[in-house]
């Protein structure tokens, strides 16, 4: 489903068909519309465009292009005026479309949507006859390139695993099933893991916890399984990233207290650069859990210290 704004555009400001056809399957109306738009006290550029109705047609639902997501209802109708409320995915309104005689009308609707409120006002001339039958075609076309866009958009949410952005753009259920199967992979939950919160909530929805309650899923548990699987297979890129835990202790045993005399073994020099980095970030190897059997409340953390002094070492031995 499409953002609201390109619903509207989509359903009110479609591009006409051919142009005085000789063999018109449909005789239309060809309308010169131009559509100006205000939201939160911006007003934006307005767009001129053709739209091509039926003769025998009239009204906002004649010019609305037909095929689209907004939908009208309650359509009031007296002489060359009509009154109607709107709804799209992303919102809902009213308008009203008003001619002046035969060949000019002027409809102004307004919709509310996230709490904000956006008005369009659209004036319409009658410039000459077209083929309706093909801007009906034209409407199928502009929905499945709308549609095919969309679609674009929520797989890259699903590859990022921002579910946010999956929620803010109505994307189908199954992109979620399939956001969720990525992160139950080793892959996406190292995607996902390493994620610090930013403060914005877009952002914010791709942490880990936030991933998991998305979900449904314990995230602890699978941090388990696939930490405990790249200990296994000695998938240091894997746990230096997403295991703080078996990477404290690999940390202790091959990175602390080593010297230019006795460097670490060459298959854990980026493991221990990664790691001095991250506790030199941090000030402090607190983010770390904390080594068997020493509380957390202990004034005294050897495995930190040992850590945090190793990290000293390496930053002149790594060189950073």
């Amino acid at each position: 489903m499409r953002p609201i704004v390109v619903s509207l555009i989509l359903a009110f400001a479609l591009p006409a068909a051919t142009v005085h056809s000789a063999r018109a399957e449909e005789p239309g109306n060809l309308w010169q519309v131009e559509t100006s738009m205000e939201m939160a006290g911006m007003k934006m550029p307005g767009q001129s465009q053709q739209v091509c109705a039926p003769v025998a047609s009239e009204g906002p639902e004649a010019l609305a292009g037909g095929d689209s997501e907004c939908t009208m209802s309650n359509v009031k109708r007296s002489s060359g005026k009509f009154s109607y409320d709107v709804s799209c995915p992303q919102g809902s309104g009213s308008g009203e479309m008003v001619y002046q005689g035969k060949d000019s009308y002027t409809s102004k609707m307004t919709m509310t949507t996230d709490g904000q409120t956006m008005t369009m006002v659209t004036r319409g001339k009658r410039v000459g006859v077209c083929d309706a039958s093909q801007m009906k075609k034209r409407v199928v076309a502009a929905q499945a390139q709308a549609d095919a866009s969309m679609a674009q958009m929520c797989d890259s949410m699903v590859d990022t695993l921002m579910p946010g952005n999956l929620q803010t753009y109505n994307c189908d259920p199954k992109y979620k099933k399939a956001l969720c199967d990525k992160f139950g992979t080793k892959e996406g939950f190292g995607i996902v893991a390493p994620r610090k919160p930013m403060g914005q909530p877009a952002l914010d929805s791709g942490t880990l916890p936030e991933v998991a309650k998305y979900c449904g899923v314990d995230a602890n548990a699978l941090r388990s399984r696939f930490c405990t699987d790249a200990k296994k297979s000695e998938d240091l890129e894997f746990l230096g990233a997403s295991c703080p835990a078996e990477s404290q202790v690999i940390a202790q045993r091959e990175c602390a207290g080593r010297s230019f005399s006795s460097p670490p073994a060459p298959k854990y020099n980026a493991f221990c650069g990664t790691y001095a980095r991250a506790v030199m970030q941090t000030g402090s190897g607190d983010d770390a859990p904390q080594a068997p059997n020493t509380p957390s409340n202990s004034p005294v953390n050897p495995a930190g210290d040992a850590v945090q002094e190793g990290a000293k070492k390496l930053k002149g031995l790594l060189g950073f």
